[in-house]
């Protein structure tokens, strides 16, 4: 082991010494390279100017306000804006007037959602066990930039180290006793690392942040290096051992991790806290473009012109597997399509941001996305292609089937354990209102008959769509599985909301919408589809002799038939 780690020192020596030849070979061509039409010779002061690039310099003075008060100020935890089961931690960091990053338009205050305590807990179990990279990706737009100082400040309050942080094409070395010795700034990544391998003996944290096509500056055998990159950045996605070709190559030692997104009621409570702009604004952001704090509180963008400017061609292009290279702008940096992260971080897969956006798609490109919704859900179904990559679709046409046809939905009851079936649902549909609802709370939701309402995110527990007949109330949950226990706090909230603005309401129905056909290492999910048991995250037992649960009315499937995958694009789905 001992002769490894000399090896590696041995070829990090040869690699700088490379790089400084390099530079050298760089400083002395400018001596005479011409410049300009007039081919003269560049002047000695900019040649001056040249080499002095390379020595450290004093970052702005908002910069170091800026640190200064993140490294100084307390995190004062707050109640948490969540109306589900699971308690979350949750935060504000209050600057005192300085700015984030030393910017005129961003925030004074931070707002830390639970997601950061835990990406901070997992780098310092790493740190623990001496595992040196980590590699963080996330959407573009979702707070990647904002989430690195709170967590340096978090790592430098429980293990106190010098730490390089690179942001934009800067590099600032932020020393261990900061702000007692001074904050320092280069120009380059050779300067910063040149520097701290001449200056640096002690281990130290390396937060990258790349911006545009500026290199990083990486692979120090005495740091703790924590990598952030959009899916723009990373290349191929999808699976943990995915290599970052244009920013880095680590390999299996390091920990390839996915940030989640934001639930949209803590974007609100982010906006009151935070920025402070009108309420109606920011929701009707959150309806269009998701639970993305820089499409909320950053950029003024006009969805028709995004769209018009994505070529439907590169849509289906893009969800049908080929990634990469040449995608467009508007789907790569977190305006058309999020990067959803498994439960374990270590995988992802690509949702559509927005039921609005989804159903925008499907208005400017309707033959072309019906076409590729009927081809991922088809393989889906199957066993083809995971599941996640056509769920988005599969309601787009479960949408189309309620909104734009009239029929009758015929669904078999579900059971439990060996009980027999007793009953079948059948409702006339009759072609249906379309509507879109905002709040987890259901208080924009109105309940009228005739009417199929879809939440505008898809962090709504349990219930994918809704509509009321009668006196009924049909929840539905759209699935590709078999198993998909219902969570209680979403089931709570729509029947609350529901009997206040129906008074008359007698009960609830579950349906379970699942494609024909559909299976999974061989078995018939059809057939094996049972009745799906209530869970609270709290891991307590139900009360099922308590509301809602009393008044539901049984849990049905209804299996969408072959039709709703291969009709022709002239006819109704």
């Amino acid at each position: 082991q001992i002769a490894e780690t000399q090896k590696e020192i041995q070829a990090k020596e040869a690699e700088l010494k490379e790089v400084t030849k390099k530079f050298e070979e760089t400083a002395q061509a400018m001596e005479t390279e011409e410049s300009g039409r007039g081919g003269q010779k560049r002047s000695s002061a900019t040649i001056l100017y040249q080499v002095e690039k390379t020595e450290p310099r004093a970052p702005s003075e908002e910069i170091v306000a800026f640190f200064e008060a993140l490294f100084l100020q307390k995190i004062t935890k707050i109640d948490v804006p969540t109306l589900g089961d699971t308690e979350k931690e949750t935060a504000i960091l209050d600057l005192q007037n300085a700015r984030l990053f030393g910017k005129p338009k961003k925030p004074t205050k931070l707002y830390i959602r639970n997601e950061i305590f835990e990406f901070f807990n997992i780098i310092k179990s790493r740190i623990e066990t001496d595992n040196r990279k980590t590699f963080v990706c996330g959407s573009s737009g979702i707070g990647k930039s904002t989430a690195a100082p709170i967590i340096l400040k978090m790592l430098r309050n429980w293990k106190p180290l010098g730490s390089l942080f690179q942001h934009e094409g800067y590099f600032y070395w932020i020393p261990k006793d900061f702000p007692e010795s001074k904050m320092l700034s280069f120009a380059t990544c050779v300067a910063a690392r040149l520097w701290i391998d001449d200056n640096v003996q002690d281990r130290f944290y390396n937060f990258m942040d790349p911006f545009s096509e500026f290199k990083i500056c990486s692979g120090f055998l005495k740091a703790y290096e924590i990598l952030w990159v959009s899916p723009k950045r990373a290349g191929k996605m999808g699976q943990p051992s995915f290599q970052v070709r244009d920013v880095t190559d680590w390999g299996k030692e390091a920990l390839h991790i996915y940030m989640r997104h934001w639930d949209p009621r803590a974007i609100l409570d982010c906006n009151e806290r935070c920025y402070g702009f009108d309420p109606k604004i920011v929701e009707e952001k959150v309806r269009i473009w998701g639970p993305v704090p820089r499409q909320v509180f950053s950029q003024e963008l006009r969805l028709k012109d995004i769209l018009s400017n994505t070529p439907a061609a590169k849509i289906r292009e893009f969800f049908l597997g080929t990634r990469g290279e040449g995608t467009p702008d508007g789907i790569t940096s977190g305006k058309l399509v999020h990067l959803i992260p498994s439960e374990d971080r270590r995988v992802s897969h690509y949702r559509v941001a927005s039921s609005h956006i989804r159903r925008e798609l499907l208005r400017a490109n309707e033959k072309v996305i019906k076409r590729l919704a009927r081809d991922l859900v088809s393989n889906a179904a199957r066993g083809a292609i995971a599941s996640q990559n056509a769920a988005d679709w599969l309601e787009s046409l479960v949408a189309l089937k309620f909104t734009k046809s009239s029929f009758t939905l015929e669904a078999r009851q579900l059971t439990k354990g060996s009980e027999k079936a007793t009953s079948k649902l059948t409702v006339e549909i009759k072609e249906m209102k379309h509507k879109l609802f905002n709040l987890a709370n259901f208080d924009d939701v109105d309940f009228n008959s005739n009417t199929y309402y879809e939440p505008s995110w898809r962090t709504l527990e349990t219930i994918d769509s809704l509509f009321m007949i009668g006196k009924i109330l049909y929840l539905v949950q759209i699935t590709f599985s078999p198993d998909h226990p219902l969570k209680t706090a979403g089931m709570r909230r729509v029947w609350r909301a529901a009997k206040k603005k129906v008074p008359a309401l007698e009960g609830y129905c579950v349906i379970f919408a699942i494609p024909d056909l559909s299976a999974k290492k061989g078995q018939d999910l059809v057939a094996k589809f049972k009745y799906q048991p209530y869970k609270q995250t709290t891991g307590n037992p139900v009360d099922y002799s308590k509301a809602p649960f009393k008044f539901e009315k049984g849990q049905y499937l209804h299996v969408l038939p072959d039709s709703i995958l291969d009709c022709s694009d002239g006819e109704q789905v």
